[in-house]
């Protein structure tokens, strides 16, 4: 596997070539600045980028831009998280095409590096993977969706995302009517200090109000709230948002599972979740636990989806009503309020 690094600190492309090449992948080039980051990426055709944001004569967003009209090449954006300029320009790499967000990872010796270095080399393994075709959204309406009966009408919905969910997100709320009458609970695996901008970036693109949940917050119908950096997220009887400091869930913390099952236990089947892209399972069983209760329970489909893992494993237990792409599974949704 060649990766092409791009940053123009030495120190930190020599940390990450040496991360890298521990792993056993190979490091075709490195790139000071984002021209000679679109000239490598033509020349040497690696399998992945992991691309800095701010550099001199041309940054980040648009060399991912150039690379990804000419030459798509699965980028995962590697950057530090100190400026908000730095994070709301990640956003903007996110919609050029680039894959993930990840923050760099300190030196060794750091107590985090050796967390950071894991899911660098987990991210690069596992996007290298992917066959990126250039698709543009469908707007138009769909020919046929289907109709659905539910026990009751649904009171909350719920969203799991990891890699490559942020567009898929966005593609989501962007169809979905924005005067929808419940709240809207997302869970979106992404680097600590990324998620302020995240939201804001949610909020210009959809329209919704996009919030960061806090502890005891009322949930509001039409709002979306998304779950802290490193605290899970519930939503009690009464949809108020708790907050909960216990341990990760299969290396998770936000857990989809965990916000999903006391949605189990306070909604049942008054509920909708949606999973889309991501790699891992997290909130697939949990999911299950909620088709079997009688929720609506959809998934990203396979042709669109960049990481087929969390919606892949949810089809595969058999924990999903239908597969769709993002906006039409806000169509989906559309139409069981509209009918109800």
């Amino acid at each position: 596997m060649k990766v092409l690094i791009v940053d123009d600190s030495p120190v930190v492309r020599e940390l990450l070539r040496h991360i890298i090449e521990n792993a056993g992948m190979t490091v075709a080039g490195e790139a000071e600045n984002g021209k000679q980051a679109f000239e490598q990426a033509i020349e040497l055709k690696p399998d992945v980028i992991t691309m800095d944001i701010d550099m001199p004569q041309m940054d980040g967003c648009e060399a991912s831009r150039l690379i990804m009209e000419n030459q798509p090449i699965p980028i995962v954006v590697v950057t530090a998280t100190y400026s908000y300029q730095d994070t709301a320009l990640a956003m903007q790499i996110l919609e050029t095409g680039a894959i993930t967000v990840l923050q760099k990872p300190q030196g060794p010796g750091h107590p985090e590096f050796e967390k950071d270095a894991a899911a660098l080399v987990s991210t690069i393994r596992v996007i290298s993977d992917i066959k990126l075709v250039r698709r543009k959204p469908r707007h138009g309406k769909s020919n046929h969706i289907a109709g659905y009966i539910t026990k009751s009408r649904p009171e909350i919905i719920v969203i799991g995302a990891s890699t490559g969910g942020p567009v898929a997100l966005k593609e989501f709320l962007t169809k979905l009517t924005i005067n929808i009458p419940v709240p809207i609970l997302v869970v979106q695996h992404i680097s600590q200090g990324f998620l302020s901008s995240f939201c804001e970036w949610l909020s210009r693109n959809t329209g919704f109000p996009v919030h960061i949940g806090e502890y005891g917050q009322l949930t509001e119908p039409g709002h979306v709230y998304l779950a802290p950096d490193n605290c899970h997220m519930e939503i009690r009887a009464d949809k108020r948002i708790q907050l909960s400091n216990v341990s990760p869930v299969k290396h998770n913390r936000p857990s989809i599972g965990h916000l999903f099952e006391s949605v189990a236990e306070h909604f049942g089947q008054r509920a909708v979740a949606v999973l889309l892209s991501g790699m891992g399972d997290d909130g697939a069983r949990e999911t299950l636990h909620l088709h079997s209760m009688g929720a609506m329970t959809l998934a990203q489909d396979e042709a669109t989806v960049v990481v087929n893992g969390i919606p892949g494993e949810a089809v595969r237990i058999g924990a999903v009503n239908q597969t769709a792409p993002p906006w039409k599974l806000a169509e989906i949704i559309n139409a069981v309020f509209n009918n109800g």
